[in-house]
């Protein structure tokens, strides 16, 4: 999904549409009160941050203005509240350290680096082996 500007806002904005509802799905398995432990719980949220990741990989450069920053943050926020199984008064910043999450934006560049390093390997290889 490009738009016309051809920078893949659209594409993020599914993407994160498609993991707040798996993330919901989830939820239903994994109430705020009894259900799996931690560890399982994590297992589980990772799903929802692999749909997320996976567009932000391909885009690019469309996390970092700041609608989407705010729009893919926010989903992944409430993911974390549920592995660690807290109310939404609890801060971001604990939130990210009691289960040990990357934020999103760490986990985003990672990807992106990624992504192009298996990019430019593979011209590299296309231009040794016509």
């Amino acid at each position: 999904m490009i738009d016309v500007l051809l920078n893949f806002k659209q594409q993020v904005e599914y993407s994160t549409a498609k993991a707040s509802g798996v993330r919901a799905a989830l939820s239903r398995l994994m109430p705020n009160v009894g259900g799996p432990g931690q560890r399982r719980r994590a297992l589980l949220a990772s799903v929802s941050t692999s749909v997320l990741t996976y567009s932000i990989a391909i885009g690019g450069e469309t996390l970092r203005t700041q609608k989407t920053r705010r729009r893919t943050t926010a989903d992944y926020r409430l993911r974390a509240l549920r592995v660690v199984c807290a109310y939404r008064t609890v801060t971001d910043d604990a939130i990210g350290v009691i289960p040990g999450i990357t934020p999103i934006e760490i986990v985003a560049e990672g990807r992106r680096k990624l992504y192009g390093e298996r990019e430019s390997n593979l011209q590299r290889l296309q231009m040794e082996h016509p």
